[in-house]
């Protein structure tokens, strides 16, 4: 009795000793499958440290996480994109990772360093990467061949891919039945088009605002032309509520500019051959985002110590293989840009079995990719072009004059970011 009694003290002394951590992200299920396993090896590795974690919907996400931080329980370590990061930095509310990172000598020379960099704030290493996101052109082969068309060849043109969106747009008794290409009206994919063809969001320093420029226009234009004009995107009557994705996945749209994490759904779910190839090239290029996820950590947090090594874990190379075998993203680590034969050396769980067959584009298309165009107030500011784009997508109002009335309200907040930023 004696024994079990002390057994029993040593138990719960251990229990009340352990550092107690909560760590946040959103996710799929197959992510939070990939969380549990990386939590059972930081565990086993680390027994003094308990960690609570929360999936978060990612529709919720930045509000919860703020509200926890109002009420002064801030997850110790949470995920966080470089889109948001900046409002986050900027409000004080992440701790710096400098000192751990060279007090451990902690290694990020294989960190794919656009995105590191994406994480920096006035100077300071806020978060390290899990992954780097960007886009490519998903595509039906087996309508492809239907059509009596090849394989788009890596380097097309914005001219090529409006010749196949036509080929594989179907009519019957004057009714189309099968488009050419998805349409998305959410900013990730029509991006592209705008720095495709020269134009931008605002100037680099995010002092003027540039979506109303001529060439940032013709980009969003010829977007805008699949819908309406070349009838190869479905216009939203036509669509009825189906999404772009489930478009595509039923063999409804042939092609549709998306990202890696369509890859387990695809795989699992598609009855058609499907292949990716890099987005076409406009005047200035093919352009895509690189924009990524990772962890930081709370400014707030009791154990920092503990956060430390969770976060450094976590975007460590046993961590980043666990994630990559999910076929959900495209690793932080490992990734070299310049040398795609390294990459596929360094990368062998991402390339996962085919399809699709050319992976490798989800890492050369990283040469010529760019960041969003965030800052402080970004999301504000997206939320008011947003608006203004809504009637531009239903065909009910003309681009240019949306784009002209919204840009005073979103030069006043980049004139207020510059005037804080002055202050800071």
């Amino acid at each position: 009795m004696r024994r079990w009694l002390v057994g029993v003290l040593v138990l719960l002394l251990g229990l009340a000793s352990a550092q107690k951590l909560v760590l946040a992200s959103w996710g799929s299920q197959e992510e939070i499958k990939a969380y549990q396993e990386v939590l059972k090896v930081f565990q086993e590795r680390n027994p003094g440290i308990q960690v609570e974690y929360i999936n978060i919907p990612s529709g919720e996400y930045l509000a919860k996480i703020t509200a926890m931080m109002a009420a002064g329980t801030p997850p110790d370590v949470f995920f966080l994109n470089n889109i948001d990061f900046p409002g986050m930095a900027s409000r004080g509310v992440l701790a710096p990772l400098d000192a751990f990172i060279q007090r451990d000598k902690y290694p990020t020379a294989d960190i794919f360093p656009g995105i590191l960099k994406a994480f920096q704030w006035e100077g300071k290493q806020y978060g390290l990467p899990r992954d780097v996101s960007n886009l490519v052109v998903f595509y039906n082969r087996d309508l492809l061949k239907k059509a009596g068309l090849p394989d788009p060849k890596p380097d097309w043109t914005w001219e090529d891919f409006l010749r196949y969106a036509k080929a594989l747009t179907v009519e019957r008794d004057g009714k189309r039945v099968q488009w050419g290409v998805s349409f998305q009206t959410f900013y990730l994919f029509w991006q592209p088009w705008v720095w495709s063809a020269g134009g931008r969001f605002y100037s680099p320093d995010h002092t003027r605002f540039l979506l109303n420029s001529p060439a940032s226009l013709e980009g969003l234009q010829f977007y805008l032309d699949l819908r309406y004009k070349h009838r190869v995107a479905p216009t939203p009557e036509e669509a009825q509520d189906r999404g772009a994705f489930t478009m595509f996945l039923n063999g409804q749209t042939a092609m549709i500019v998306d990202g890696r994490w369509r890859v387990p759904t695809l795989k699992a779910r598609a009855k058609f051959d499907f292949d990716v190839v890099p987005f076409p090239r406009g005047k200035a290029g093919s352009i895509v985002d690189i924009d990524g996820s990772g962890w930081v950590m709370a400014a707030g947090s009791r154990n920092p110590e503990a956060a430390w090594k969770l976060l450094a874990f976590l975007a460590g190379p046993e961590a980043s293989r666990i994630f990559t075998k999910t076929g959900l993203i495209i690793p932080a680590r490992g990734v070299d840009v310049k040398n795609v034969e390294k990459s596929i050396q360094n990368l062998k769980d991402f390339f996962v079995p085919p399809p699709p067959k050319n992976q490798q584009y989800f890492l050369t298309v990283n040469r010529t990719a760019r960041p969003t165009e965030t800052f402080e107030r970004w999301n504000e500011a997206l939320q008011l072009i947003n608006k203004a784009l809504e009637p531009v997508w239903q065909g009910k109002a003309d681009l240019k004059a949306a784009l002209d009335g919204v840009a005073p309200q979103v030069q006043k907040i980049l004139d207020e970011v510059q005037a804080e930023r002055k202050r800071r």
